[in-house]
């Protein structure tokens, strides 16, 4: 976008008053700012328009919120929204992943220096389940070496002894959304023959049986152009 902007501007002239600059100092932006430590970014991963005001009544209802919540519309898929306690904010981020009408929520803390065009929202922690690994392998650092594969770890789900004798590894995994969900990993244990982890991930809302990604639904994708998306399972990469 700032690429953009710089290479709209060098084809413009600018008057002698158009290019006088206007310097707004600290007190212009304290109120902003300090506002802005209760707000969060949100945007509906949708082709879809969202209605703000069932948005609102919905996320209400979902959250709970102490002391209210308000919700401004940026941009057409772009919303930010207000809480009346910090408290309610951080558990909000916390409990992430959310979805309204079965579409993921993306939430992010307001920045303040970016205009609503320049804020690029694509990031969405999940807790995702790692299967089929060796008793072995059951253990922190194992979890942190594949949850790193899909993103930025979080946390991990590991006792402070730093093995865990369950069914699965579990991490909490910042992910990039616009990309298609990963299946699983091919690992390769101590030099040994490599095997094959597979995925499961934790509150997953609707997302594309053939293609993986979250931005749309069968009926929508690309990929399904010319064929039956109900009947042809044999296309369909996911599932449950």
């Amino acid at each position: 976008m700032a690429e953009e902007l710089e290479e709209l501007w060098s084809k413009l002239s600018f008057t002698e008053e158009e290019d006088a600059s206007i310097t707004l100092g600290s007190n212009s932006t304290k109120a902003a700012r300090e506002r802005g430590r209760f707000c969060v970014v949100l945007k509906i991963l949708s082709h879809r328009c969202v209605n703000v005001e069932v948005l609102r009544k919905n996320l209400n209802m979902l959250w709970k919120p102490s002391k209210g919540v308000k919700f401004s519309e940026l941009e057409e898929d772009l919303f930010l929204v207000e809480f009346g306690d910090k408290r309610d904010k951080r558990r909000v981020l916390d409990m992430s992943p959310w979805s309204f009408e079965k579409q993921l929520v993306l939430l992010q803390e307001f920045e303040g220096e970016l205009t609503p065009k320049e804020i690029e929202m694509r990031w969405s922690p999940f807790w995702v389940q790692f299967y089929n690994l060796p008793l072995k392998c059951r253990t922190k650092e194992t979890t942190w070496a594949i949850g790193s594969k899909l993103g930025s770890v979080m946390e991990v789900d590991v006792s402070d002894t730093g093995v865990q004798w369950v069914k699965y590894l579990r991490a909490r995994v910042k992910m990039d959304v616009i990309k298609k969900l990963v299946r699983g990993k091919k690992i390769t244990i101590e030099g040994g023959e490599s095997r094959w982890v597979h995925f499961k991930y934790e509150r997953l809302p609707n997302f594309c049986y053939r293609c993986g990604l979250f931005s749309h639904a069968i009926r929508d994708c690309s990929e399904s152009v010319g064929s039956n998306y109900q009947t042809d399972e044999s296309q369909m990469q996911y599932g449950a």
